[in-house]
């Protein structure tokens, strides 16, 4: 298992309101989660960097006594009610601060992470950050969308293709810290030997297209080293860059 992260401020930001935690525990464990924040520059910035800390000394606090001999041990149902827990972590840690920083009063951010255990993925996320898996020629989103675009593609209101310049688009319905309590999804999915893992913020996937971010992943694939991954966790961010660049930019890839 090899892991590449990177976040570039954008062509139009002031301030990078995206962060990223990317933990590779061993070499079949790892541990990547991308928040985007919201809530103007401070809060935004203040509220990802908060999320991402707490959710990821959760998980790492479950995970570190199974690493290296027992992750197979680990039940599934604990991994999934840990990440469910180590979101409501993450959301009471960004709603208490704001609670007790007046001028922070709303602020919020998405959150999408994943845990690898071997070739078993265990996804969640609250907001439109994204996870994807590419393998070969094929690109799949796995993680689901919570914002006013997606409502309207579910209720048949709007076609995927209209959602792609609907002015509202980036509008979310869930946040982790702006209200007491949010309710994340959770994703299963088992991975073959050569599949990347792929998570971004809306930075990345509404400034370069899904056809191009498999091509530039999966190109000579097979002889991908650490080097050659970092290269392309850049390319995808100076593509995104390159097509407007109108917000931060995360991506993180893990291959398997």
């Amino acid at each position: 298992m090899i892991c590449a992260a990177n976040t570039d401020i954008g062509m139009k930001r002031n301030i990078n309101q995206d962060s990223y935690i990317l933990k590779p525990f061993s070499e079949k464990t790892a541990l990547c989660v991308v928040c985007d924040g919201m809530g103007g520059a401070k809060g935004g910035e203040e509220a990802s960097k908060i999320a991402s800390e707490a959710f990821a000394s959760s998980v790492e606090e479950f995970i570190m006594p199974f690493v290296g001999t027992k992750e197979k041990s680990v039940h599934v149902n604990d991994i999934r009610q840990m990440l469910i827990e180590s979101v409501d972590k993450a959301n009471t840690a960004v709603y208490s601060y704001a609670k007790s920083h007046p001028s922070l009063k709303g602020m919020g951010t998405t959150l999408v992470a994943v845990l690898v255990i071997d070739h078993s993925i265990f996804a969640i996320n609250v907001g439109d950050s994204r996870m994807y898996l590419i393998k070969g020629n094929k690109i799949k989103q796995v993680t689901k969308d919570h914002s006013y675009v997606q409502y309207l593609i579910d209720m048949g209101q709007l076609t995927e293709k209209e959602a792609e310049t609907f002015p509202n688009r980036n509008v979310i319905t869930r946040a982790v810290g702006t209200e007491s309590s949010v309710v994340p999804e959770c994703f299963r999915e088992s991975a073959s030997e050569g599949t990347f893992i792929l998570l971004c913020s809306d930075g990345l996937t509404n400034f370069i297209s899904n056809d191009e971010i498999r091509d530039i992943i999966t190109k000579d694939s097979k002889n991908m080293d650490q080097l050659t991954l970092n290269l392309r966790v850049r390319k995808l961010i100076d593509v995104a860059n390159a097509n407007g660049g109108a917000d931060n930019i995360t991506a993180a890839v893990i291959k398997i």
